[in-house]
């Protein structure tokens, strides 16, 4: 049985390489288990382009795309063959990384006159070849230099970052002409970053999908057009941020102290907090230090039977992190 086709096949230009990156190949055509896969094969086309010109799509109806895919095997040359030890140097978690250097093309003053078109397939045994991945083109140009001062503050329940523009070019001329920035996000025990956790015009970007309770690294790259598949220039410097939640909910309001027969009734109007964990409730007789009476009530009430004339009282909301808010009293 023959490997199944490699995809999706994603590429992206960082810095001088053009990445590609699709799934380990684990699959049969018939749907079962992979076994004894040899080598996964990169094949490359240069193509010329005129200026500003953008990758072209892939060719959408079946008899169109046999018959480019079937140029394209005539025309592209192997860039790259991983054995099975090559494989394990360039897998990261599920999926296969490959790094195609671009300084031929900008030796020879072609970035911006071409573009590239890969294809990918995978070999098992000997002589039993995949079909062709879908056919990606990107067209590699020179990027931004690395964004400026990254900094991230932390907010509950998001990640605000900040970032300065590119003095310049990777290429040393001035100034940055700069389209949008991707921003990468990464768990600190990660060693690598997933696809672009979003793509923005300019800085800031909030992140409001960042974990609760986690160390997270972050980066920015900038791109010189808003094309797809994108072209990156080098990273911002890592800003690292810990998520862990140190922000107390907003103190109960409402309060009441309400005089009953044998004591008195404490009442206050529920917490909007989404990660209230409970409520808790102090009292102070006179002149004295306030002491704690109840902890971790789930209803917005107490009663605190056989109460002095004069008891004043007080209510914090605690989220579920034990962060207390500030005391309502009454």
């Amino acid at each position: 049985m023959i490997p199944a086709r490699p995809e999706p096949l994603r590429v992206s230009q960082e810095e001088g390489d053009v990445v590609l990156r699709f799934p380990f190949p684990t699959k049969t055509v018939q749907g079962s288990p992979l076994t004894n896969l040899t080598k996964v094969t990169v094949f490359r086309e240069i193509v010329p382009a005129p200026p500003q010109a953008r990758a072209p799509e892939p060719a959408k109806e079946t008899a169109a795309r046999e018959r480019e895919e079937k140029l394209f095997r005539q025309r592209a040359e192997i860039v790259r063959e991983l054995d099975r030890a090559g494989l394990d140097e360039v897998t990261v978690g599920s999926e296969i990384v490959v790094r195609d250097s671009m300084l031929p093309l900008y030796l020879e003053k072609r970035l911006g006159r071409v573009f590239l078109r890969y294809g990918v397939a995978a070999t098992r045994d000997r002589k039993r070849v995949s079909p062709l991945s879908p056919l990606v083109s990107i067209v590699p140009r020179v990027p931004p230099s690395q964004p400026l001062a990254l900094s991230a503050t932390v907010e509950e329940g998001r990640v605000c970052l900040e970032w300065l523009e590119p003095a310049g070019m990777a290429d040393g001329t001035a100034p940055a002409r700069v389209a949008g920035y991707a921003v990468y996000r990464r768990d600190a025990t990660d060693e690598a970053y997933d696809e672009w956790l979003g793509v923005i015009a300019r800085s800031p970007f909030v992140d409001e999908s960042a974990p609760s309770g986690k160390k997270l690294v972050y980066t920015v790259r900038g791109a010189p057009t808003a094309d797809l598949p994108p072209v990156l220039g080098p990273a911002a410097d890592e800003v690292l941020v810990d998520t862990r939640d140190v922000f107390p909910p907003e103190a109960p309001d409402g309060l009441l102290v309400l005089a009953e027969e044998g004591g008195n009734r404490i009442i206050w109007n529920p917490s909007l907090a989404r990660d209230l964990g409970g409520y808790r409730v102090y009292a102070r007789d006179g002149e004295g230090s306030w002491r704690r009476l109840a902890d971790g009530l789930t209803d917005p009430a107490y009663v605190d039977g056989g109460a002095p004339r004069g008891r004043r009282y007080g209510v914090t909301a605690v989220d579920a992190s034990g962060n207390e808010s500030r005391r309502e009293e009454k």
